[in-house]
């Protein structure tokens, strides 16, 4: 009976410690840029196909409400790593000293775009010209689209320009109450679907792509870094992961979101997906230097944001907003 005890005892220990190592995952806390969709599949899917466990790590995901948000939340220590735009992460640092940095970009060709509707006529971003245009409460698109519109000959001054909520922007554009409002490439799919529904066409103006600069990158709090390096190097060796894995296999991210958030539409998420894969992988910044920096891409990034603030000298240089692992 004793001897039975002892085996008895050691098999518990045996299990607790087996429980322990099993839940000894680092925990990582990622901010999205806004409600899980599209492309952040890749990341719910990442918790199944080892990407994290691989790695050690363990991802708990959070939604964000646009890139300001984000940055703002990340600085403030409510998340360790964060997926924002990256010209919104550089007037974070500068307007707000948001100790944050960037890690690697996601985007490498920037999402931003004007949803309209065929029967507008807006066909590019100069027909905005006598037009309402609509955006969100910290929206990053609105703030490049005067030197989207200045470099084709446009003029942002003779836009009516107006701010509501996210949620409220396609049903104005709907009602006939604005002529288009900004969004990002990867949630135009989506939104193109409801003006379907609706008995509409709708029209996706890619204004970003002419821009050439990043988009969207994953960043960190400065506190996080300088605390746990190794987590974070992991953690982005865990995003490449999850991003190529969305690459070679779109449907599984797609399944693994659906599966999450079973009220989303698999074949607009689908679509969504496809096109966040186009914004990472699609770009000649990323066929020369895959998710490493790319020296011009971000100097025409942080020249572009300092144009749209009208800053008449710098706010540093381009490098003292990406962290630089040992």
């Amino acid at each position: 009976m004793f001897h039975k005890r002892l085996l008895t005892a050691a098999a518990a220990t045996t299990l607790l410690l087996s429980v322990q190592t099993a839940s000894a995952a680092d925990q990582v806390k990622m901010l999205f840029d806004w409600i899980p969709g599209g492309i952040h599949g890749a990341w719910y899917a990442g918790t199944g196909n080892g990407c994290f466990a691989d790695r050690d790590l363990e991802f708990s995901f959070d939604r964000g409400s646009g890139s300001v948000d984000t940055v703002a939340k990340v600085a403030s220590g409510l998340g360790d790593v964060g997926m924002a735009d990256f010209g919104t992460l550089m007037l974070g640092v500068k307007n707000n000293d948001a100790p944050v940095k960037a890690l690697m970009p996601i985007y490498s060709d920037s999402p931003f775009g004007i949803m309209t509707l065929e029967s507008t006529g807006v066909e590019a971003v100069t027909d905005l010209e006598g037009r309402k245009l609509a955006s969100g409460p910290g929206d990053a698109a609105i703030l490049m689209l005067p030197l989207a519109m200045g470099e084709a000959g446009g003029d942002i001054g003779k836009v009516e320009t107006e701010k509501a909520d996210f949620s409220a922007l396609l049903g104005l554009l709907l009602q006939g109450k604005i002529d288009g409002h900004t969004t990002f490439l990867t949630t135009a799919s989506v939104l193109s679907a409801v003006v379907e529904n609706a008995g509409k066409s709708p029209k996706f103006i890619h204004f970003g792509k002419d821009l050439n600069m990043y988009g969207s990158v994953l960043f960190a709090n400065e506190q996080f870094l300088a605390e746990r390096p190794d987590v974070a190097k992991r953690a982005v060796e865990a995003v490449q992961c999850v991003l190529t894995a969305a690459r070679d296999n779109p449907d599984a991210a797609v399944d693994a979101l659906v599966s999450a958030f079973p009220e989303k539409k698999r074949a607009a998420e689908l679509a969504a997906i496809n096109g966040g894969i186009k914004l990472i992988f699609g770009s000649d910044a990323y066929q020369a230097n895959g998710f490493d920096w790319d020296a011009g891409r971000t100097k025409t990034t942080f020249d572009n944001t300092m144009r749209s603030q009208g800053a008449s000298e710098t706010f540093g240089a381009p490098s003292d907003f990406i962290h630089a692992f040992e």
